[in-house]
């Protein structure tokens, strides 16, 4: 096995070499995202006059200078797609260049003119795309395979080549800059072993990795040692905060989707933080030290806010609570928040204010049991909507925030859960079964009562140290396995059954103890008054815990008491610990509600249009037009950029949300020439629908924002 480092270009040069792909491969099948993607690092190769590394191509000489590819066949094509496209740009006169340029390109790399006139495409395909390949060599338009992924990608790379800046001998000269790992297998090598050994071995970079990559590579070397020193490691030691080796792996990864959701509103799709990244970076007006920087600080937020370890105590102790609720969801909010403090542009007060807030927004749901998906877009956007909102209605930002959280519906995925529905579920909840730091959290803040910090080293004594031993831990008082004597107590077998059923995990019936194992399952009377062997008390008669004074006051322990103690913590709970605020004022303009695709589908329901955006264009329908009609308009703008996509979308049989002239259905609207939706179906059906759309378009799904209000009956309109 003969491997080095060359040109993709020289693995075309010979005036009759020739690429086959074996018939055990399966058909070329990139999408429009990993073209653009391709596309993209061409261009940038064009700005920067770099080298590109493409991956690794593994070929096996076959007979008469052709080779077998056995790997990167994928990536082949789609160069070749390229030139193909690029010569024919210079013979439609769309793109001007040397006459000789045309004729290089279509001799180097796309076919061989045969000595009877025939054309030999440099690459032979299988099957169905051999057909489409050979039919664009041929180069008449009415003959191409219109439902091949061949046929939609030449399109792509036709119409992103004409709408370039650059010239065609600069994409050429590009294409030449592109480098692979060319391997040539020799006839003693086993191919299927090597293949295998190359895509199933080894560890995958993670995003984080490909990211210092890229910002480090094309730096010389000097500079990479000191950007490496300077940043770098920060950003590494800084986003992994736990300091747990396990947790590092992928940690660069989620501090950079943060750090891009706090500086965009948008959040990229983990799989998608490395391209995405690429694409802010090239966008970016910073530099390649002062985004490092940039980063670097960021960075060193995400540590300060997980570890409780900012400038201001003030604000640290309210960051050790929201930590142990786990709600990472937040960060980028929180970037902001403290990026403002930082720059004096919030107070310490008005930041306090703010996070505890968003503690008691985040408790009252993880109660109330309300899913979290919403939480992902809600704190995406939550500051840039505070601060127009401030701005417009002459309010403070902690205000402005207060207003976007508490006015929203009760059926709204937003929801701040109000004090009937918080005391009703904190009356059953399974607390003993909530995460380990949940619980901690739940009682250190029961544990403080009326006292905003209370007694903080219940924290420490409830997380295990180094021998794994805890000195504080929760205790049934009324015990999970009931002996005679509890029993009798409690009113006989079926009525103490009725009654454990009932409270057993509640709060109600929950405390804390450094004593749990000597309360073990004894009376209640007994726990009350426990002493230990040298007859110091250590029952609840005579613990210094705030969250034991109504027990330590009664004489026996049932239902009656159970009740009690549980309306004691609703009340403090709902007045003192997690008060819900009031709508501070009455806006201005009252704000419509943002929605995309990404939202829960039911959220559509009974709302009307009023206008919305697609990939930051705006929807040409009016407001309160039929959702009909808007997906329809949708199409049509995604038809502009993506035609040919949708084409191949309305024929590929595997999905039915576009359909073709034969696969229609009764009742399918025309959207496009020759392709059609079922559009006769509720709001979220169609959001669905849009949802598929952007899928397989390669879309984020928040690439469609809708504002909507809702309509005055409740109706799913059409």
């Amino acid at each position: 096995m003969d491997a080095k480092k060359s040109n993709l270009t020289s693995l075309f040069s010979g005036a009759e070499t020739k690429y086959i792909i074996p018939v055990y491969q399966r058909n070329y099948n990139w999408s429009n995202k990993q073209c653009r993607q391709l596309f993209d690092d061409i261009c940038s190769v064009i700005k920067n006059e770099n080298e590109h590394f493409f991956g690794s191509v593994v070929i096996s000489y076959d007979k008469n200078n052709s080779f077998l590819v056995i790997d990167g066949q994928q990536r082949l094509t789609t160069v070749s797609l390229i030139w193909i496209a690029l010569y024919k740009l210079i013979e439609d006169h769309v793109k001007e260049a040397n006459p000789y340029l045309a004729k290089a390109i279509q001799d180097e790399y796309c076919y061989h003119s045969l000595s009877d006139g025939s054309l030999l495409p440099r690459i032979e395909h299988v099957e169905k795309d051999r057909v489409a390949y050979a039919k664009l060599i041929d180069g008449k338009e009415e003959n191409y395979v219109k439902d091949s992924n061949i046929t939609c990608n030449f399109h792509l790379f036709y119409d992103w080549l004409k709408a370039s800046d650059y010239t065609a001998k600069d994409f050429y000269d590009a294409l030449g800059r592109l480098m692979v790992a060319r391997i040539e297998l020799e006839s003693k090598d086993n191919p299927q072993q090597v293949f295998e050994s190359l895509n199933s071995t080894g560890m995958a970079l993670s995003d984080g990795d490909k990211i210092r990559n890229y910002m480090l590579m094309n730096l010389n070397v000097n500079q990479q040692k000191e950007y490496y020193k300077n940043y770098w490691i920060d950003i590494e030691k800084n986003s992994n905060f736990t300091g747990d080796q396990k947790d590092s792996v992928n940690a660069v990864t989620f501090f950079v989707r943060d750090y891009m959701t706090a500086k965009t509103a948008r959040i990229p799709a983990l799989r998608d933080v490395y391209f995405k990244f690429k694409d802010y970076r090239h966008n970016s007006s910073l530099t390649t030290e002062d985004l490092l920087a940039e980063m670097k600080k960021y960075s060193l937020y995400l540590w300060e806010l997980e570890n409780g370890k900012t400038k201001s105590e003030k604000l640290n102790s309210i960051l050790k609570r929201i930590a142990l609720l786990e709600m990472t969801v937040i960060h980028p909010f929180e970037f902001n928040l403290l990026d403002d403090y930082e720059n004096g542009k919030l107070s310490e007060t008005e930041v306090a204010e703010v996070l505890s807030l968003i503690e008691t927004y985040l408790f009252r749901r993880l109660i109330c049991e309300v899913p979290t998906n919403a939480l992902n877009k809600i704190f995406a956007t939550l500051y840039g909507s505070a601060k127009k909102r401030a701005q417009q209605d002459g309010v403070s930002f902690y205000q402005a925030v207060v207003y976007i959280l508490v006015s929203k519906g009760v059926d709204d995925s937003g929801k701040f859960p109000d004090d009937e529905e918080f005391k009703k579920a904190l009356s059953f909840k399974n607390i003993y079964k909530m995460r380990a730091k949940n619980k901690i959290y739940i009682f250190y803040r029961l544990n403080a009562g009326t006292n905003a910090e209370g007694d903080t080293s219940v924290i420490e004594k409830m997380q295990p140290d180094r021998e794994g031993k805890v000195t504080l831990s929760i205790e049934h008082i009324m015990p999970q396995k009931l002996n005679p004597k509890w029993i009798a107590d409690l009113g006989g077998k079926d009525k103490a059954t009725q009654v454990q059923e009932k409270w057993e995990h509640t709060i109600a019936n929950l405390t804390l103890t450094g004593y749990n194992s000597s309360y073990s399952n004894n009376s209640f009377q007994e726990k009350l008054e426990l002493k230990d062997q040298n007859g110091v008390g250590i029952g609840f008669l005579y613990s210094p815990l705030h969250i034991n004074e109504f027990v330590k006051k009664q004489t026996q322990w049932g239902e009656q008491q159970l009740q009690e103690r549980l309306q004691l913590i609703q009340d403090e709970a709902i007045d003192i610990i997690w008060k819900r605020p009031a709508l501070p004022y009455t806006p201005k303009v009252k704000p419509l509600e943002e929605l995309t695709v990404a939202d829960d589908k039911n959220e559509f329901t009974g709302k009307d249009f009023i206008d919305g955006t697609v990939t930051g264009n705006s929807i040409q329908a009016s407001p309160h037009s039929s959702w009909k009609s808007v997906i329809v308009d949708i199409i049509k703008m995604l038809d502009k950029d993506y035609h040919f996509e949708l084409i191949r979308m309305a024929n590929d049989d595997s999905q039915t949300s576009l359909q073709n002239e034969n696969t229609k259905f009764s009742g399918s609207t025309n959207v496009l020439d020759g392709v059609y939706a079922y559009l006769s179906t509720s709001t979220s059906t169609k959001m669905d629908l849009l949802n598929d759309l952007l899928e397989y378009l390669g879309l984020d799904s928040d690439s469609i924002v809708f504002h909507v209000e809702g309509t005055s009956d409740g109706s799913d309109s059409e």
